[in-house]
C-alpha cells in the first residue's frame, strides 16, 4: 500500500500546483455539500434531491427514513420504528443496513468501515442534521465506492455568521423527550459552534413477563472551530476542525412475531428478548482546509478519523436453531431439522417456546465489534473557457483505510415453562480482525455549449479488502439540453460498482441508464425520469439481520449473477398563493420492476429462479403532502406515504409476504415571531397498526410505530 500512498501524495501535489496557477481573488466557499442548493439540482448530470433545513422543520423528523419518504427512487425498510439503524436502497440496491449506497456526513464517508463492513450500524443523529442531499445517476461516480444506486450526504449544523444559538425541546407519548441546543458565532478570522442533542423514549412495545423498556437513549455532542484569512488576503483560506461524539443504548431485538401473534398484538415482544440491548459509542475528528485561489478555482482537502464500538447483545438461537426457523415452524411451516432437549418441534411446541410456556435453551450473542475508518481526500474545482465552450472541471482523490474487529462470545440462558429466564453459562469468543485500504480518483468536466451541457466522468478504484485486490475503472456521461428557461431534457449512462468485502464473490457491477425531463415554473416544478440498471453481477452481503438462512458468516458476500432493475420516478410540486399565505403541494411516485436474471441457491438470497423479484422492493411507492402557511405565523402540514406489497425473499414463500400499507403524519405549528415557535406533530395519525411492513431481521412479522404525539418549542436567540 506504500505505492498507493505515494500516488495519493502525487495527486494532491498535482492538484495544488494546478490550483496555484490560477488567477487569485477572494471569496468564501461551501465545503460540505455534494449538490448545493435546490437550484443546483438543475445543473446535475444526473438526478438528485436537496432537502433543506426549512424542509426538515416542517415535521421535525428524527427518522431519516421518514425524511426520505418524499424522494422517488429511494426505498426504506422500517425495523424498530425510530430509524436508529436505517435500511435504505436507491434504485433497487440491496437495502439491508444501507450497505450498498455511499453514506456521507459533510462529504465524508460515515459507515463504520465503508469497505470492510459497510453495514450502517452507526447513523448520524438525524435531529441535529440541517440538510440532506440525494444523488443518483452519472453524477454519483464522484462519490464512491458505492455508485450503482447513488449517494446520500447529511449536512451538519454550520458555524453561524453571527453570535447566536437555538434550543429545541419536545416531549410526547411513551415518555419520549428530545432536547437540542447549540450556540456559536463568527468574527473576522474565527468561528465556533457547540452543539448537543439528547433523545430518549421508553418505547411502544411490551415484553412478556417483564416491565423492561423497549426504547432508547441517544446522546450526541459536536464542536466546530474555524480559522480563516481576512478579506484582504491574496488567497482566501480556512481551516475547520470538527469533533463529534455520540453514545446510544437501545433495548432493541432481532426477534419478531409469528403471524398469529402479530394479529393478536403487533406491539408484543417475546419474553426471551428481555435482555436484548444495543450499546454503542462513536467518535470522529475531521480537519478541513480550503483554499480559494479565485472565484473559479478552489481546493478542499479533508483528513478524517472515525471510531465506532458497538455491542448488540441479543437472542441468536433457540435450542441451537435459528430464530427464523423456529418462527417458521410456529407459523405452520417446515419444522424439519429442529431439535430440542425439552420436546419435539412442531407448530404447537414452537409457539409454546416463543410464548415462554415451554422450556428451552436460548443463546444470546455479544455482537461486539470495533471499527476504525480514516483517510484523506482532496477536491480541486476550477472553471475556464475554451472559445464558446464553458468548462467546470472537478478532480478528486482519496486514500482510505478501515477495519473491523470482532469478539463475539455466546451466553446460554435457560427459559422455564413459567416464562422465567436465567443465565446458565457465560461463553467465550475468539478475536478476528478484517482490514481494507483503498485509493480512489475521479475526474469530471461539465462542458456547456449553448443549450447543451455534457458531463463526462471517470472514476478509478484500487482497493484491498481482506487480502483480496480489486481494480475498477468506471466511466460515465451525463447530458442535459435546455429547451427553454423552463424545460430541460436529461440523459445519462454510467458504470456502477460496489466493492466485494470478501474473496467469495466478485465486485458488483452494473451499467446504469437514465433519461427524462425537468420543468421549472414560477410556482410549480416537475421531474419525470426513467432509469434502467443492467447488473452483470449483483452481490448479496451476509448480515445477522438480512440473510435468508444462517449458513454464512456476517460480512461475507455471494454472487447473484445477472439482474435488471428498471423504473420511473416522478416528482411534482405546486404552490397556491393566498392573500395572506400559501398552500404548498407535493407529490412523488416511483414505479420499480426489479428481477433476477439468473437462477442459483445461496445463503443470502435463498433459492432464486430466473425472473424472481428482488426482495423488499415495492413495485409502487407514492408520497403526497400538503401544507397551509399563513402570514400570521400559523402553519400545518399533512404527509401521506403509500407502499405497495412486496416480499422479504426472492422465492416469496408462505409467511414471507409484506403487506401494502400507508402512513399519515400531521404537523401543526405557530410562530410567535422569528425567534419562538411551538409545534405539535402526530406520526401515524390514523393509528394504522394491522399491516406487516417488514419481516426482517430474522423473518418475524413487524409493524409500524403506532400513533405518536409530540409537542415542542424552538427558541432562537
Amino acid at each position: 500500500m506504500e505505492l498507493k500512498a505515494i500516488a495519493a501524495g502525487v495527486l494532491l501535489a498535482s492538484a495544488t500546483t494546478m490550483a496555484a496557477a490560477q488567477e487569485q481573488t477572494n471569496g468564501p466557499l461551501e465545503t460540505v455539500t455534494i449538490i448545493g442548493t435546490k437550484q443546483d439540482v438543475d445543473k446535475l448530470a444526473g438526478s438528485g434531491e436537496v432537502i433543506t433545513d426549512e424542509d426538515l422543520a416542517r415535521f421535525q423528523y428524527t427518522d431519516i427514513q421518514r425524511v426520505l419518504g418524499q424522494v422517488p427512487g429511494v426505498y426504506t425498510r422500517t425495523e424498530e420504528g425510530y430509524g436508529l439503524r436505517p435500511n435504505i436502497s436507491i434504485r433497487g440496491t440491496y437495502g439491508d443496513r444501507s450497505g450498498k449506497i455511499t453514506l456521507m456526513e459533510d462529504g465524508v464517508l460515515i459507515a463504520p468501515a465503508p469497505y470492510t463492513a459497510s453495514s450502517a450500524y452507526y447513523f448520524p443523529t438525524m435531529g441535529r442534521i440541517t440538510g440532506v442531499e440525494v444523488l443518483k445517476g452519472p453524477a454519483a461516480i464522484e462519490h464512491g465506492p458505492y455508485t450503482v444506486g447513488g449517494a446520500i450526504n447529511l449536512i451538519s449544523t454550520p458555524i453561524p455568521d453571527e453570535a447566536g444559538g437555538e434550543v429545541t425541546a419536545e416531549a410526547g407519548e411513551n415518555e419520549t423527550y428530545r432536547l437540542h441546543a447549540l450556540y456559536g458565532g463568527s468574527t473576522e478570522h474565527w468561528g465556533f459552534l457547540l452543539e448537543g442533542h439528547t433523545h430518549s423514549s421508553d418505547g411502544f412495545s411490551s415484553i412478556d413477563y417483564t416491565n423492561n423498556g423497549t426504547g432508547f437513549q441517544k446522546d450526541d455532542l459536536m464542536a466546530k472551530l474555524r480559522y480563516n484569512t481576512g478579506s484582504d488576503a491574496n488567497v482566501y483560506q480556512q481551516v475547520e476542525l470538527k469533533l463529534g461524539y455520540s453514545e446510544e443504548e437501545s433495548e432493541q431485538t432481532y426477534v419478531g412475531l409469528t403471524e398469529a401473534h402479530f394479529d393478536e398484538s403487533p406491539y408484543r415482544r417475546y419474553g426471551m428478548s428481555r435482555e436484548d440491548i444495543m450499546e454503542n459509542e462513536h467518535k470522529s475528528v475531521t480537519l478541513t482546509h480550503v483554499a480559494e485561489f479565485s472565484e473559479r478555482t478552489s481546493l478542499t482537502t479533508t483528513a478524517y478519523y472515525n471510531e465506532f464500538q458497538r455491542n448488540w447483545y441479543k437472542v441468536d438461537k433457540i435450542d441451537g436453531e435459528g430464530i427464523d426457523d423456529v418462527i417458521t415452524c410456529a407459523n405452520g411451516g417446515s419444522c424439519d431439522g429442529l431439535t430440542s432437549d425439552y420436546g419435539e418441534y412442531n407448530p404447537g411446541f414452537a409457539n409454546a417456546v416463543l410464548n415462554g410456556t415451554a422450556e428451552a435453551d436460548v443463546y444470546l450473542k455479544n455482537n461486539n465489534r470495533e471499527y476504525e475508518s480514516k483517510g484523506i481526500q482532496t477536491r480541486l474545482a476550477t472553471a475556464f473557457n475554451t472559445g464558446d465552450w464553458n468548462h467546470e472541471l472537478a478532480f478528486g482523490a482519496r486514500y482510505h483505510e478501515d477495519e473491523e474487529g470482532r469478539n463475539q462470545p455466546v451466553d446460554l440462558y435457560f427459559q422455564g415453562d413459567d416464562g422465567s429466564f436465567e443465565l446458565v453459562d457465560l461463553g467465550t469468543g475468539s478475536d478476528s480482525l478484517r482490514q481494507s485500504e483503498a485509493l480512489s480518483v475521479y475526474l469530471t468536466d461539465s462542458i456547456a455549449y449553448g443549450a447543451w451541457t455534457l458531463t463526462p466522468g471517470l472514476r478509478y478504484e484500487d482497493y484491498t479488502i481482506r487480502n483480496a485486490d480489486h481494480e475498477e475503472l468506471l466511466p460515465g456521461l451525463g447530458v442535459t439540453y435546455d429547451i427553454n428557461d423552463s424545460w430541460q431534457l436529461l440523459a445519462g449512462v454510467h458504470e456502477g460498482h460496489s466493492p466485494s468485502a470478501s474473496e467469495d464473490s466478485d465486485p458488483e457491477t452494473a451499467t446504469n441508464f437514465e433519461a427524462g425531463f425537468r420543468y421549472r415554473g414560477s410556482a410549480s416544478s416537475l421531474d419525470l425520469i426513467g432509469f434502467y440498471s443492467d447488473y452483470d453481477n449483483i452481490i448479496g452481503v451476509c448480515t445477522n439481520s438480512g440473510a435468508v438462512n444462517g449458513d454464512c458468516e456476517p460480512g461475507d458476500t455471494e454472487n447473484g449473477g445477472k439482474a435488471e432493475v428498471k423504473g420511473l420516478e416522478l416528482a411534482a410540486a405546486y404552490t397556491i398563493a393566498l392573500a395572506s399565505g400559501q398552500i404548498p403541494l407535493q407529490a412523488s411516485y416511483a414505479y420499480t420492476n426489479a428481477e433476477f436474471k439468473s437462477s442459483f441457491e445461496g445463503s443470502i438470497w435463498g433459492n432464486v429462479e430466473n425472473g424472481d423479484k428482488l426482495p423488499n422492493l415495492p413495485e409502487n411507492q407514492l408520497a403526497l403532502s400538503a401544507g397551509l402557511y399563513l402570514d400570521n405565523g400559523f402553519g400545518s402540514d399533512l404527509s401521506l406515504r403509500y407502499f405497495d406489497e412486496t416480499c422479504s425473499t426472492a422465492a416469496c414463500g408462505d409467511f414471507q409476504e409484506i403487506d401494502e400499507f400507508y402512513t399519515l403524519d400531521l404537523a401543526v405549528h405557530y410562530s410567535f415571531n422569528s425567534q419562538t415557535r411551538v409545534y405539535i406533530n402526530v406520526d401515524n395519525l390514523t393509528d394504522n397498526d394491522g399491516d406487516i411492513i417488514s419481516r426482517e431481521p430474522k423473518a418475524g412479522a413487524r409493524g409500524q410505530k403506532p400513533r405518536t404525539l409530540m409537542a415542542g418549542v424552538r427558541f432562537r436567540f
